[in-house]
């Protein structure tokens, strides 16, 4: 019987990401992981099907991915389900929304990263967990500050793209530096990204033709290097909780 994981993630990116790191890690082998995703919107639990189903019938590992749709409403979303997931034998239920949003804005100056609001959202995010009963099975993470600084902290795919964007170019253009920790140093990570596209003519914009084009760079060893750089601890936490079963 397979082991199951529901993921609620807030967008087409996350989505998207989690499927495509999920099909790597696990090398496309349908027996060992299989995943449905779904559009959850307006639609009753767990939403309309969306691209796509993957695995074998029974597989080892079976995930599925809701999309929210909508930042502030993705933990309210698996508070009222996840009393379904457990009658359903589900191990766990796993939330990921980005930190960057409209109330993070309005809580801090300037517009910069601070660690003590970081603090402050996953520890009231927590206690809403707890408040609900679901303490452990539960588990509610925050891309810091979008699930794009990931991808910048996986900044090397980028001269598989366009072999101009080497790490010097991107230095000496936009000041930036791969080598550093973007969840520190980027409070929008997807502004970053859409700087880094234009210097090859083009933009980024989280459409989901370039969720998958960006994915679809990817491999396993580049989450793994990730991993082990001590980078985007975040996106470590978050991985932990989709393959710790």
């Amino acid at each position: 019987m397979s082991r199951k994981i529901a993921v609620y993630v807030e967008g087409d990116t996350e989505l998207i990401f989690v499927r495509e790191f999920l099909l790597k890690w696990f090398g496309y082998d349908g027996t060992a992981v299989g995943f449905r995703c779904y559009n959850l919107r307006d639609a009753e639990p767990p939403g309309h099907p969306t691209e796509y189903t993957y695995g074998a019938d029974d597989p080892e590992r079976f995930y599925e991915i809701v999309n929210v749709g909508n930042d502030t409403s993705v933990l309210s979303k698996v508070l009222k389900n996840a009393e379904r997931y457990r009658n359903l034998d589900f191990e766990r239920v796993v939330a990921l929304r980005d930190m960057y949003c409209d109330n993070y804005h309005k809580l801090t100056y300037g517009r910069t990263i601070n660690q003590e609001l970081n603090t402050r959202f996953i520890e009231g995010a927590a206690k809403s967990i707890a408040d609900k009963g679901f303490s452990g099975f539960v588990m509610c993470h925050f891309a810091i500050m979008e699930v794009e600084a990931w991808v910048l902290g996986m900044g090397w795919y980028l001269e598989r793209m366009d072999q101009s964007l080497t790490q010097q170019h991107l230095l000496d253009s936009l000041g930036l530096d791969l080598e550093a920790d973007p969840e520190t140093t980027e409070y929008h990570p997807a502004d970053r990204l859409n700087d880094i596209y234009g210097l090859i003519g083009t933009s980024y914009g989280k459409h989901h033709t370039q969720a998958n084009s960006i994915m679809g760079l990817l491999d396993k060893d580049d989450f793994m290097m990730l991993m082990s750089l001590g980078k985007c601890s975040s996106f470590s936490r978050f991985a932990s909780s989709l393959l710790s079963i």
